[in-house]
């Protein structure tokens, strides 16, 4: 069967007709309306196709193409089925039934794929989220896990309140250079108002985020630009504060349940196991996620040291045992409490401080609205469970731990990357320079 299928028009002296799809068998012509309706000027009956006009319109144009491209398919199938089936020979009725069911089929495809082909940037970014923890990470050899979804849901409600404040259309073709000036824009000037916009790290995120779902939205051909290859990518230096061995300790020797007796602190209050665990970050460099699963960690006393997988990077790391993390040990029998919520705990961290008299005067520097701001603030209403990991790599070089066996306990890859978490200061680096000097 050389051409198993052909296209006609069911009325092609009409002002609008239906398209019939027609098979030919045994003798008997089998003809189906495939429900598509069309102006008959734009018929072309040698092609059996659409013609597209310049002149047409652009959602014109973009049916015009649809439509095309179900009757390509249609004829590609139906005709290697013919002649991989030979169907000639077949029973009429059963090529009938046949027909009717790969033209079913077709359409559904045809459907699918068009849904496919025109889903906007909030659809796509959508999907990519739904399906992100079943994702594979190469770097990691892991699945992508639940925190960094729930980082990209909290992007694209962010990109769907810039939308929605600059009247910006849901269109892939939005991403050009002007969406870059148009969001940073927003983001100082116009997003989060009360609190003074967003911070500069903040809109590099949402970029760097962006930037993931756009070169998988240009594999899957919905955009061809290139421009978001510019959006920015490196972010400030982060303004943190390290704590000192003094001050860490003192946080260590408050005596919470006579604070507890004096009515300082609530009864229910869960600062202790807190603060317990704060001091262990402290002294082991990790991260906030990997202390709520310190249990996982094999502590072997006799070597006095304590090895865990970090979730983050997936490294295995080694830390020898600081006196606090053993005693600590031995008081909870080696079964650790879990965090509490993370705002809550930073809370009680921050309440930890400044009863403990951690209340040096500090400046903090962010850029915000595109400019550097400055304020002044207690040193305790800064402390975070992060700060106990700066602490950890701050404390060990400034009592010149080597910078390698620090990253090994830390897990960073780069020095780079790492000498970011040291909060030293230019006078403390120029003290420890006087040695060579001597």
């Amino acid at each position: 069967m050389k051409n198993a299928v052909k296209f006609n028009l069911q009325y092609p002296s009409k002002d609008r007709s239906l398209i019939l799809a027609i098979c030919r068998c045994g003798g008997k012509t089998i003809k189906r309306s495939l429900n598509v309706t069309i102006p008959t000027v734009i018929w072309d009956k040698q092609l059996q196709r659409c013609i597209i006009s310049e002149k047409e319109t652009v959602r014109a144009k973009r049916e015009y193409k649809k439509i095309n491209k179900r009757l390509d398919a249609i004829e590609q199938s139906w005709n290697a089925l013919a002649v991989k089936n030979r169907l000639d020979t077949f029973d009429p009725q059963c090529v009938e039934s046949m027909f009717d069911s790969h033209l079913s089929v077709s359409a559904k495809r045809a459907d699918e794929e068009d849904r496919k082909e025109n889903r906007t940037p909030l659809q796509f970014f959508q999907a990519h989220i739904d399906k992100k923890t079943s994702m594979f990470c190469e770097a990691t050899g892991r699945n992508i896990s639940e925190k960094t979804k729930g980082h990209h849901i909290v992007v694209l409600k962010r990109l769907k309140a810039f939308m929605k404040d600059t009247n910006t259309p849901d269109s892939f073709d939005i991403f050009d250079t002007e969406f870059k000036n148009k969001f940073i824009n927003w983001a100082y000037h116009t997003a989060r108002r009360k609190q003074g916009g967003y911070s500069k790290n903040t809109v590099v995120a949402t970029f760097s985020i962006l930037k993931v779902w756009l070169n998988e939205a240009t594999e899957a051909g919905l955009i061809s630009t290139t421009e978001y290859h510019k959006y920015p990518s490196k972010g400030a230096d982060v303004d943190n504060i390290a704590l000192t061995m003094q001050e860490i300790e003192a946080i260590y020797r408050l005596d919470i349940p006579k604070l507890i007796s004096k009515g300082t602190i609530d009864a229910k209050s869960s600062i202790e196991a807190t603060r317990d665990l704060f001091i262990i970050g402290c002294w082991t460099g990790l991260r906030r996620a990997d202390l709520n699963r310190i249990n996982d960690a094999v502590f072997n006393l006799k070597s006095n040291t304590l090895t865990i997988q970090t979730q983050k990077t997936n490294e295995k790391v080694i830390v020898p045992l600081h006196p606090f993390v053993r005693e600590l040990y031995e008081k909870y029998k080696g079964k650790f409490p879990k965090l509490i919520d993370k705002s809550k705990a930073n809370a009680q961290l921050q309440e930890l401080g400044r009863l403990a008299g951690v209340d040096e005067l500090t400046e903090r520097s962010s850029i915000r609205e595109g400019r550097t701001i400055t304020v002044k603030l207690l040193k305790y209403q800064r402390i975070t469970f992060h700060t106990a990991r700066r602490s950890f790599a701050t404390n060990l070089y400034r009592q010149g731990a080597p910078v390698v066996s620090i990253m090994k306990m830390t897990g960073h890859k780069t020095e780079q990357n790492f000498l970011k978490y040291l909060n030293i200061s230019k006078e403390e680096h120029s003290e420890s320079m006087q040695k060579f000097f001597k």
